[in-house]
């Protein structure tokens, strides 16, 4: 849809909302648009609700993670915005559907945009546009897509000096046990714990759980079922809200893979649970280890592009240091029932609503608009092509000659940069701009590893 037909569909929508949230007594609007790496990018603004579109910086779809901290590299080369074309705004519209009113904070009230260029062509840069085209695509299959992220996090005490420093490893830890499903880590947990989750149901978020997990400072919240669309903009609206709570209570919190050395206590992974519902009904339940044939074609799909796909699930140089079979995060393409060692894990029980499929090779650091449309994506594809599946692992994953997840950032940008299916399941554009920004990644992390002497080397080097 088209800049101005989206405008038109929106207008009546906005101005009844508008409205309404005045009545409510909001006066305050924070106004969200999603970058290419997945961080939440946010004006807050008086309350308005623009019936004409909003500008967006464009360079949101080529800045890099931390804005460039700690090599300076803000953004890196894209069509979206550089200095042939000046670094241009574009144009952007409120998704209604995603407007809320904090019921923590009642004066404020917080939306989504979507992103068009500007000859009013849709962004090809969006994730949130590349999302929602790909769930109109299981639609059209007849679907209904559902996802359920869970994530698993950091928290630590914050101590601004250390962290302008960049010292962050010498924060410390939030709790002081390290025990799984652990009540009393800390005395403020479990009004932590209530508090998010009510704020969360305030916005329409549903949090199945939030619990401690093996590790210091490591923790875990599971979000519920949703649509495609609407669940990534929740995995991002409750990370957002987490770090705000954290905020207020002088802590802060991380979701970078692997903030331990490898090896040590936990990763911090997110899961996706994905099922397809049709005419209310779960479309995956055959009964306890058993799948429906659309639901083997699906997974079928999402296994034969599981490595082109790659980079989605695990899209920094951070996110490498996750690999570990032995500790349930994946390094193999397959699958089994029950089974947390393989990157597929099919949960038939207790009853057909819960049939889904866990995927467990996501970290928490992925966009989840880009993760849940290459699982989305690759499904469709097995469906439409009625891919044969593969029979499920029932043994130990370590011995069997299954093919292998690329283990680099490099090698992952290659295996995507590649692909015929990913230029036409995202757009070519889309896939282009991913990998140069994967790319710049890459040359970051290089440029300052050789710009430092390791410990490695001056403990192995210095007295020899």
């Amino acid at each position: 849809m088209e800049f101005e037909d989206r405008v038109a569909a929106y207008a009546p929508k906005l101005e009844a909302l508008q409205a309404e949230l005045a009545k409510r007594g909001v006066e305050f609007v924070e106004v969200h648009t999603v970058d290419t790496s997945g961080v939440v990018r946010s004006k807050i603004a008086p309350l308005k609700l623009s019936t004409s579109g909003e500008s967006i910086n464009a360079i949101l779809y080529c800045v890099t993670h931390g804005d460039g901290q700690p090599m300076g590299d803000v953004a890196f080369a894209s069509p979206s915005a550089n200095e042939e074309n000046g670094f241009p705004n574009i144009k952007g519209i409120i998704d209604p559907d995603t407007v809320v009113q904090h019921g923590w904070k009642p004066k404020f009230a917080s939306a989504i945009t979507r992103s068009y260029m500007l000859d009013g062509a849709p962004c090809a840069y969006d994730p949130r546009n590349v999302l929602a085209r790909v769930e109109e695509r299981a639609r059209a299959l007849g679907y209904e897509p559902k996802f359920a992220l869970e994530y698993e996090f950091g928290i630590f005490h914050a101590d601004h000096d250390l962290m302008r420093a960049g010292r962050y490893r010498e924060l410390k830890p939030w709790g002081h046990s390290l025990i799984n499903y652990d009540l009393v880590r800390s005395g403020e947990y479990q009004d932590f714990a209530a508090e998010f989750i009510t704020r969360m149901k305030s916005i329409d978020i549903g949090v199945a759980s939030l619990v401690t997990e093996y590790g210091y400072g490591m923790y875990e919240y599971a979000l519920t079922p949703k649509s495609a669309l609407a669940a990534a903009d929740a995995a991002m609206r409750a990370k957002l809200h987490l770090r705000e709570l954290c905020a207020e209570r002088g802590l802060v919190a991380t979701f970078m893979t692997r903030f331990q050395p490898p090896g040590k206590e936990s990763a911090c992974g997110a899961h996706h649970h994905v099922s397809l519902w049709q005419d209310g009904k779960p479309a995956f339940a055959a009964g306890p280890n058993r799948l429906t044939p659309v639901a083997e074609k699906f997974l079928a799909g999402v296994l034969n592009r599981m490595q082109e796909t790659h980079i989605f699930f695990r899209p920094t140089v951070n996110s490498y240091r996750r690999f570990d079979r032995g500790a349930w995060s994946p390094e193999d393409v397959a699958w089994g029932f029950e089974n947390r060692t393989a990157p597929i894990r099919a949960i038939t029980t207790p009853n057909d609503a819960a049939c889904r499929f866990e995927h467990r090779a996501p970290g928490a650091d992925v966009n989840p608009y880009l993760s849940i449309a290459a699982i989305l994506a690759a499904g469709c594809e097995g469906i439409e092509k009625n891919l044969p599946l593969e029979a499920p692992v029932t043994s130990n994953l370590a011995n069997l000659d299954k093919p292998k997840l690329p283990r680099t950032l490099n090698a992952s940008i290659e295996a995507f940069a590649a692909s015929d299916f990913c230029a036409e399941a995202f757009g070519e554009a889309f896939r282009d701009n991913y990998a140069e920004s994967r790319r710049a990644e890459q040359a970051a992390f290089d440029a300052w590893q050789a710009s430092h002497i390791t410990d490695f080397e001056w403990q192995r080097y210095f007295v020899s």
